[in-house]
């Protein structure tokens, strides 16, 4: 009974953080600071489902939760770390979502410690959507990265975009 309230109390974040964002335009735009809330209801959500073996970490500088950001773009990311990562392997995984300012640009990453890049999977539809929506609303000054980490394990996806640019 604790787990079915936890995994409802879960749920029930993750659809209100969702379900305003599906009426009128305002799916359209978002700040950073929804998005992550986005992804921490979907990441609690996820730690339930999965047994408690899902450990995470949401954080952002000061400052930037209220900066515009591109709605979708984030929650794709952590539900690929999810997917891709922590679920086919077994054991206890780590996904963190991290946004920083550097150099005038906002950084945000999504880093895993799961199985790592297999073949195909950097250029599935959701990342390819993320490319095309990152183009399309920021041209050349966005990039978007997907890497093996240093240590080997896990893979981190980055966006970068400048502060200031409309999202």
């Amino acid at each position: 009974p604790a787990q079915a309230e936890a995994t409802l109390d879960a749920l029930v974040d993750f659809l209100r953080a969702t379900i305003p964002k599906l009426r009128d335009d305002r799916g359209l735009h978002a700040t950073l600071g929804q998005q992550l809330d986005l992804c921490a209801s979907y990441l609690a959500l996820m730690q339930v489902r999965m047994g408690g073996r899902l450990t995470y970490v949401v954080r952002a500088e000061d400052g930037l939760r209220a900066l515009p950001f591109p709605p979708s773009l984030l929650i794709t990311l952590v539900e690929n770390a999810i997917k891709h990562g922590i679920e086919p392997r077994p054991g206890a995984g780590h996904v963190e979502v991290v946004a920083e300012r550097v150099d005038e640009r906002l950084r945000v990453r999504v880093i895993d410690d799961g199985a790592g890049l297999q073949p195909g999977l950097s250029t599935g539809v959701g990342l390819a959507n993320v490319r095309e929506q990152l183009a399309a609303r920021h041209g050349a000054q966005a990039t978007f990265s997907l890497t093996t980490r240093a240590e080997g394990r896990g893979v981190c996806a980055e966006i970068r975009v400048p502060i200031g640019s409309p999202a």
